[in-house]
């Protein structure tokens, strides 16, 4: 179906919907019991192409034969029952096993690359003890990776003819609950926070990679050794020498490779019990950050797990506290203080259950706080890179002091940079005195475009959610738009999608939904469904109330008696440039030339000038001909106005035909 994920009609909120033999996608989605997501994946792997990645471990302690049984029931070979630490990866194409593979010993990995259709898919999985990337499982789709990454069985299960992710979650199956985890609750569970929290700044960023070259001598024992704080904790005198600089003997070092203890509070958020060392203290459940001021104006919190917390570090060496002494430094007057809201568990079941969202959700913001968020490039989010940081040379010294955890020196090269992004992108001046640091998206709007009152805006929000949610499921580089009324739609029509898809990866088509002309919106949206129901990555989408609307630009719908005037279309296409086109990435916009009609020719000429300063391309493509004559929707209205049928064939295509003969009861031509 052409309009995956699309709104149907704006008036009933009908969604078109993905389905595989009469079960829907949303039931696979929503499905987070593992055996009941197995008999789910058998119906779906045998239409779509379903890819398997192992981190970590295939298996655990609750892990039975039964389990194993049931993944083999997908119409795999390999039994994994008592497996443990295991690399592991399987492709099922359309119900037809492509690959499968376990490594030969838990040291060892599983990589395999081929194409699936159109597709470049390439996988990558690794066990605990593996030399090299450690704790790993990639599913890649055309270089971009869609796997959780976390530990257990990672799923994606996509269509390779439509390019689109039907989904990617993964079950912890060492854990005892078989816990589901994936990043599309995570990606909504923001958003949600962000609409609830419209005044408070969530900065998402991500975490230095362990470097691959240049390494240095202890990099390279790190590495070869595969350090984790386990092993560490098992030999301190042969693995420790990376916290020798910070600390001087063992019980200190045991002391921050400790978690402190900690419960679930009464709502479920994970806080610790207070804690006085030399070197860890907690206090009011999370940990001490060091130099706070006494008088602040604003807060930053931080969050995420143990590397946030600071395991390995003393709390004068945290991110957080080293934050703290860089904005009492720099940005005093400012009055800044740092809280580290960093959880520390001796597992990775944290990760699993999310509760860095139920911390998240508890933290004490208030108007013009910042929160510094570890998670993927979200969009609506600003986002700093740190992956690269540290890559050599740098002069930090020792960064890690296993493959995952960081040095004192490695977490003050992570504030460092944190520090850095938000000066050098002005988060700490933008507020001023009984002013929201950043005013609402819907108070922006409205200085933005003063023709729109609350409920257009409110309208803009839920379409622009909308084309957010379909864009998590395409993957694709360069992503095109046409506008187009189709009344009818002709076989101009169909040779401009045509010629744009040419020139594009995946073609959007927003079609004017005002019931302002001789056929219908729900008529043409089915006319242009069946027209291009043959072309590959081509998604038809009502245009709303903000694409070429009464309410952005009502000179198009009454076109005939303003052929002599010069028409306004800025608003409708400032709308399209600043608020549609990022939703969907959206780089190029296609029109096809105008011979006949002086409104659509200003409205075309307006494309060429406004669109590229918001750096979309802009393409006429010239019309098709019949009979040496441009076709044109008018065209064919005229000929049914006249009775003159016998034209039509070489102008609409068939399914269009059929149409107009069944609704004009047009005899056989």
């Amino acid at each position: 179906m052409k309009s995956n994920n699309m709104i149907e009609n704006e008036q009933t909120d009908n969604f078109y919907d993905l389905r595989g033999k009469g079960l829907s996608i949303n039931e696979l989605r929503k499905e987070k019991n593992f055996i009941s997501y197995l008999k789910l994946l058998k119906t779906f792997s045998k239409r779509y192409t379903l890819l398997i990645s192992v981190n970590n471990t295939p298996c655990g302690p609750y892990f039975t034969q039964e389990t194993a049984a049931e993944i083999m029931d997908l119409g795999l070979n390999i039994n994994l029952f008592n497996r443990f630490r295991y690399a592991y990866a399987a492709v099922i194409d359309a119900g037809e096993l492509l690959m499968e593979c376990m490594s030969p010993s838990p040291a060892d990995t599983v990589e395999w690359q081929n194409c699936i259709g159109e597709c470049n898919v390439e996988i990558f999985s690794s066990g605990w003890n593996a030399n090299k990337n450690p704790n790993t499982a990639t599913l890649c789709i055309d270089g971009k990776d869609y796997a959780p990454n976390l530990r257990g069985f990672n799923f994606v299960l996509f269509d390779s003819v439509t390019k689109t992710i039907l989904d990617s979650c993964c079950f912890d199956t060492y854990d005892s609950h078989f816990n589901c985890h994936r990043p599309s609750e995570k990606i909504e569970a923001l958003k949600d926070y962000k609409k609830n929290h419209p005044d408070v700044t969530v900065v998402c960023f991500n975490m230095p990679n362990f470097p691959k070259e240049n390494l240095s001598i202890i990099e390279t024992f790190i590495t070869q050794n595969s350090l984790s704080i386990g092993l560490i904790m098992n030999n301190l005198e042969k693995h420790v020498f990376a916290l020798n600089k910070y600390f001087t003997n063992k019980e200190d070092i045991t002391e921050v490779l400790s978690p402190p203890k900690s419960y679930l509070d009464i709502y479920g958020i994970r806080r610790f019990e207070d804690t006085h060392g030399k070197y860890v203290n907690t206090s009011n459940g999370i940990r001490i950050t060091t130099s706070q001021p006494q008088e602040y104006k604003r807060s930053i919190f931080i969050l995420g797990g143990c590397t946030i917390f600071g395991v390995g570090s003393s709390d004068n060496g945290t991110i957080a506290s080293q934050l703290q002494s860089l904005l009492n430094k720099h940005m005093e007057e400012l009055g800044f203080i740092v809280h580290n809201y960093g959880y520390y568990l001796s597992d990775l079941t944290g990760l699993a259950t999310g509760e860095e969202f139920l911390i998240l959700n508890s933290l004490p913001t208030k108007p013009g706080d910042i929160i510094l968020f570890p998670f993927e490039q979200t969009e609506g989010f600003p986002f700093f890179d740190l992956s690269t940081a540290a890559t050599r040379p740098h002069n930090y010294g020792e960064v890690f002091f296993d493959m995952m955890h960081y040095t004192e020196d490695g977490n003050c090269l992570i504030a460092d940079k944190i520090f850095d992004c938000l000066n050098h992108h002005d988060f700490f001046s933008r507020m001023t005195e009984n002013e929201y640091f950043i005013p609402t998206n819907q108070s922006k709007l409205k200085q933005k475009y003063a023709g729109l009152n609350n409920s257009d805006l409110d309208k803009l929000e839920k379409y622009k959610n909308i084309l957010y949610e379909f864009y998590d499921s395409l993957f694709y580089i360069r992503i095109g738009a046409i506008v187009m009324n189709c009344n009818p739609f002709t076989l101009g029509h169909r040779y401009l999608i045509e010629q744009a898809l040419l020139q594009c990866d995946h073609l959007m088509i927003f079609l004017v939904q005002e019931d302002k002309s001789i056929f219908s919106f729900n008529d043409r949206l089915k006319l242009v469904d069946e027209g291009t129901s043959d072309l590959k990555n081509v998604t038809v989408i009502p245009s709303g109330n903000f694409i070429i609307s009464s309410l952005t630009f009502s000179e198009y719908f009454n076109k005939a008696e303003l052929q002599d005037r010069i028409i306004d279309s800025s608003l409708d296409l400032t709308l399209f440039a600043c608020e549609i086109a990022p939703c969907l990435n959206i780089s190029v916009r296609f029109a096809g030339e105008e011979p006949f009609d002086n409104v659509t020719r200003q409205y075309n000429d307006a494309m060429r000038a406004v669109l590229p300063q918001y750096g979309i391309e802009f393409i006429e493509i010239p019309r098709r001909e019949s009979g040496g004559i441009a076709i044109s929707a008018s065209r064919v209205r005229r000929l049914i106005e006249e009775k003159n049928f016998d034209v039509l064939p070489s102008l609409v295509p068939a399914t269009t035909f059929e149409y107009l003969k069944k609704r004009f009861m047009i005899e056989e031509v």
